[in-house]
């Protein structure tokens, strides 16, 4: 009898695990996407804004399929979703004409699901982490940290590298980090999805 009752204990646990950690949920579709702002302040991001100048930066992610994450340990790249944002006015590429991050896809690193990295938790409530190389239009390759989480919300983190910079750098010479809370809306982002010309 108490077997009986530890194996149907166990199962049950075992399909609320799945139940919680069902990713499809997260896919978009047509215009669905997600969006968000930067998370601002001295303590949360540098290097991703124009000195002296409202912090405005808002992000969004589309096509997102996360049956790509699987094939994560083919060790071949694949692309699980694309990265636009809304600064092309007034963001650190304007004087290129352009935004920061133009449909830019998220490239994946399989070599990292051969890291003992891609065992880490970065955090209660997160059902999958995952990092990815993505192309800027004028700063170069960035590291992006994926966070889907429990509440069907996302997180971004943008990692920016640079040499060391001179005293009193700008924030295109500085590395940088930023952070996004993106939240889902099925009618985009209010920005439009245009490929850079690079």
């Amino acid at each position: 009898m108490i077997s009986r009752f530890a194996a149907a204990f166990t199962l049950v646990t075992l399909l609320s695990t799945l139940a919680c950690r069902d990713l499809e949920r997260f896919d978009t579709k047509g215009d669905q996407a997600y969006c968000g702002d930067l998370v601002s302040g001295m303590s949360f991001d540098d290097g991703f804004w124009p000195d002296g100048e409202p912090k405005l930066l808002r992000m969004q992610l589309s096509e997102l399929n996360t049956n790509l994450l699987s094939t994560f340990t083919n060790d071949t790249s694949s692309f699980p979703a694309r990265l636009t944002s809304n600064d092309a006015e007034d963001g650190l590429c304007a004087a290129q004409g352009q935004a920061l991050f133009a449909y830019a896809p998220l490239r994946s690193i399989p070599q990292i699901d051969h890291d003992s990295i891609a065992t880490l938790s970065f955090g209660e409530g997160h059902d999958q982490d995952f990092f990815a190389w993505v192309e800027s239009t004028c700063q170069g390759t960035m590291l992006a940290l994926v966070s889907l989480l429990r509440n069907n919300d996302v997180e971004l983190r943008l990692f920016k590298p640079a040499p060391l910079p001179p005293p009193m750098a700008s924030a295109n010479e500085r590395p940088g980090f930023a952070l996004f809370h993106l939240q889902r809306n099925n009618r985009g982002c209010g920005f439009q999805n245009v490929a850079s010309d690079r």
